[in-house]
């Protein structure tokens, strides 16, 4: 009875193992909110690269009320290396607990992180250069903030020579509240100039 129990056990063990190992780094409970696909043209005649992006909207769980961004990038043709790849943040949005999903045979990032304070982007280095057919690890990152249209930043090298290349991602926008008080704030300076300009003119 003892050893049957010990099998069971183990066999348990194993599949929890397994799926722990091909489950994806997004907790359960997420909801689709936006997703966007982006080919990054890489340079005349030098191939192109695909970046998959998708919005998940989190109700109770881990992420409570919070948005979950997600990235896979894949070297579709290209000649190039990739090696460093950002996602640029606007003003007054947030981005926090950045992790990746190794999935196999794909390139894991050295690091994966968040830069600036208040935050501009998040970027990665990849371990590997992402060659020609490969792809990368899945990235993430959890917002406070719904998702807009926000640039996205590839690199990468061939035979010594620097590639940059640029397109549209999904990223969070900032709350409404933010735009007015920059909105505020603008017209405040534009009336302190006016005010300014009609004192030196009298």
């Amino acid at each position: 009875m003892r050893m049957i129990r010990r099998m069971r056990f183990f066999s348990l063990l194993v599949v929890a193992i397994v799926f722990a190992q091909n489950a994806g780094a997004i907790p359960v409970g997420g909801v689709i909110d936006a997703n966007h696909s982006e080919t990054f043209s890489i340079g005349p005649g030098l191939g192109s690269a695909l970046i998959d992006c998708e919005v998940y909207k989190y109700t109770p769980g881990e992420f409570e009320y919070e948005y979950v961004y997600t990235y896979r990038i894949s070297n579709i043709d290209s000649g190039i290396g990739l090696s460093f790849f950002s996602v640029g943040i606007l003003d007054g949005a947030s981005a926090e607990s950045p992790l990746y999903d190794h999935i196999t045979g794909a390139v894991d990032p050295a690091f994966w992180t968040v830069v600036g304070s208040p935050v501009q982007s998040v970027d990665a280095l990849f371990v590997n250069t992402i060659n020609n057919g490969q792809s990368s690890a899945l990235l993430w990152f959890a917002s406070d903030y719904a998702s807009t249209m926000g640039n996205g930043v590839l690199f990468g090298t061939s035979s010594g020579a620097p590639y940059y290349a640029t397109g549209d991602l999904l990223t969070p926008i900032p709350e409404p509240a933010t735009f007015v008080l920059l909105g505020t704030a603008g017209l405040w300076i534009l009336t302190r100039k006016r005010r300014s300009a009609l004192k030196t003119e009298n």
